[in-house]
């Protein structure tokens, strides 16, 4: 029997959720172990593996042995997963996507146990099938006032969010059809996909997904009214009423009845940092454009070829975040190291994870 840690229990989920995480199937285990899938699945379902399958096994998923002989605590479920995208989204995407979710929340559990952070609380009604367009204004309008943000433009929702407690960070190896998600768990958790590299994009989807963080706890997301609600949370929450309907007034963005005059949406995309397309919407929403002058909008943008990219997004400056790498450096290289052991992982499949992210490092020298 194994001893791995003071505990003798092998976790036989540990071994798909680790896998899942990196996006294998089981296949591709039987590839590496020289043996069929099926005795993979019976590996995943409690058969212990030979120390020789552990070996190759923890050199493949980046982890150390004790870390099929830890527990495993709470899964993640989708409930707390909030996605985009989910016309496209596979199911493998989406296990791939929640295993590497349930890695990173651990992991900063762990970290922030060394800190005393912000509690993330929004007092907020979530009876989202009753929410309407003017409790989400209302809804923006208050959460500002708590922040203390004011009604002008955010220069930084990055640092914003961070402020409040949400631990915000990017990865790799993710399939481009996953813009962004975020996770309400204990510490609520942001995640954006490093293959949409745009940003007002990055701006709108913290917004977004901010906005399933207050509306939708402990509701099934993707589905076109809670889509359509934190749309327009992020929206009405980049873009206040007030204040946006005074830009307007003095930048007019329409000629007539018809034309767009887009020297003034290109001064306003510039003062809140956020898309032509979604200036055209908020403009919509609020009655300052006609159904047709958005659409003619649209059209417009799509004509450019500017879905992906717009003019003057090189002066936008790439929002960054700073607290989850602050608070991995903070606790310093000895802290860093004891936390990996404890939870089983291995530096490189963290750095795999977010490539974003430096790590501590040993500052003691051999002395000669």
């Amino acid at each position: 029997m194994n001893e791995i840690q003071g505990l003798q229990i092998y976790r036989s989920d540990k071994l798909r959720l680790a896998r899942l995480a990196k996006g294998l199937s089981l296949d591709n285990i039987g590839s590496i172990l020289n043996v069929t899938r099926q005795n993979v699945s019976k590996m995943e379902s409690g058969q212990e593996p030979k120390d020789s399958q552990f070996e190759l096994l923890c050199k493949e998923l980046g982890v150390e042995k004790s870390f099929f002989y830890s527990e495993r605590g709470a899964p993640v479920v989708e409930e707390q997963c909030h996605f985009r995208s989910i016309r496209t989204r596979t199911k493998t995407i989406t296990n791939t996507v929640m295993a590497r979710a349930e890695i990173l929340t651990n992991l900063i559990s762990e970290i922030e146990s060394y800190y005393d952070l912000n509690d993330f609380r929004v007092n907020f009604d979530n009876d989202f099938e009753n929410i309407n367009a003017a409790s989400i204004e209302k809804l923006s309008d208050l959460l500002r006032r708590e922040w203390e943000l004011g009604l002008g433009p955010i220069s930084d929702i990055t640092i914003v969010l961070e402020n409040a407690g949400v631990i915000i960070t990017t990865v790799d190896g993710v399939d481009e059809k996953v813009d962004a998600f975020s996770l309400s768990t204990k510490r609520p958790i942001i995640i954006r996909n490093n293959a949409k590299n745009n940003p007002c994009r990055y701006r709108f989807d913290l917004a977004h997904e901010l906005g399933h963080l207050i509306m939708h706890e402990g509701i099934d997301t993707g589905c076109k009214l809670t889509e359509k609600q934190a749309n327009y949370f992020a929206s009405a929450f980049l873009m206040p009423k007030v204040t946006f309907s005074k830009a307007i007034e003095s930048f007019p963005i329409t000629r007539g009845t018809k034309s767009l005059n887009w020297k003034n949406i290109y001064k306003l995309k510039l003062y809140f940092k956020v898309s032509f397309k979604a200036l055209l919407f908020r403009a919509k929403t609020l009655g300052l454009v006609s159904e047709d002058q958005m659409r003619s909008g649209y059209m417009y943008i799509n004509k450019k070829g500017w879905a992906k990219g717009e003019p003057l997004d090189e002066q936008i400056p790439f929002e960054q975040p700073a607290l989850l790498e602050s608070m991995i450096n903070g606790i310093g290289f000895g802290s860093w190291k004891r936390v990996l052991v404890k939870l089983g992982l291995t530096e490189n499949v963290i750095k795999e994870f977010l490539p974003d992210i430096s790590f501590p490092e040993n500052k003691l020298r051999a002395v000669k």
